[in-house]
């Protein structure tokens, strides 16, 4: 083992100082590669309504990199709501008044804080799985049964994180939530939501109003391994 991660070190050393992502160079102007739009998406948690994109274009933006995520079995379970204007900030609302009924009161200022946080922001994307597809799956191969309920939760973070990219490469900040599963029933309810469709996240965007703070790395060496 010892043996195995002097090479996976040497590996990734020669690898990092011969081959890096770089920003090409094409007739003078800089072409911006994918790994230069990952590298945009940060939590951003100050966010406002300054978005110069129509409801339309970031509908159509967010549909289309959902439709770009893979799933089992081509299973495309991700169902998603994308709320503006006043259904946004109704969402919020029931945040609030359902964290009001659940958190103790001596913390439920700083909750209420960071919920007007989420409220301040353009939008909201609810990202959901449709269980009705998984438990038709889990009948068709009842062998893998067990393994559809993670394999959805994967492709709604694949969902997620494309839907967070492409908003982040457009301009945009966002914020991954997590207020479910106690909301639930009560946006559910507000806006007529499947009962299928199972909550997994909350991603809230809008204009930058202050910039994520500089990220601090663990050593590649702790994170990686390459073998050849």
């Amino acid at each position: 083992m010892e043996l195995l991660n002097k090479i996976g070190h040497v590996l990734t050393a020669d690898l990092t100082k011969d081959f890096k992502f770089k920003k090409k160079q094409t007739e003078g102007l800089t072409e911006i590669t994918f790994v230069d739009q990952l590298k945009k998406r940060r939590s951003i948690y100050k966010l406002g309504k300054k978005v110069h994109f129509s409801q339309a274009y970031i509908a159509e933006l967010i549909q289309e990199s959902v439709r770009s995520c893979p799933s089992a079995f081509n299973a495309q379970s991700t169902r998603i709501a994308v709320l503006f204007g006043e259904s946004h900030q109704q969402f919020w609302n029931i945040a609030k008044e359902v964290q009001k009924r659940n958190v103790p009161n001596a913390i439920f200022e700083s909750v209420a804080m960071k919920i007007d946080q989420c409220a301040n922001a353009f939008g909201t994307v609810l990202f959901y799985e449709d269980q009705e597809v998984i438990q038709q799956l889990q009948k068709k191969m009842p062998i893998s049964a067990a393994d559809f309920p993670v394999w959805s939760e994967q492709t709604s973070g694949m969902a997620q994180f494309a839907v967070w990219t492409a908003l982040a490469d457009s301009g945009m900040g966002a914020s991954l939530q997590h207020y479910n599963p106690v909301i639930d029933i009560a946006v559910a309810d507000h806006y007529s939501i499947s009962p299928h469709w199972l909550m997994w996240a909350q991603l809230v965007f809008g204009s930058i109003e202050e910039k994520a703070a500089e990220k601090e790395e663990q050593e590649d060496y702790d994170k990686f391994r390459v073998y050849a």
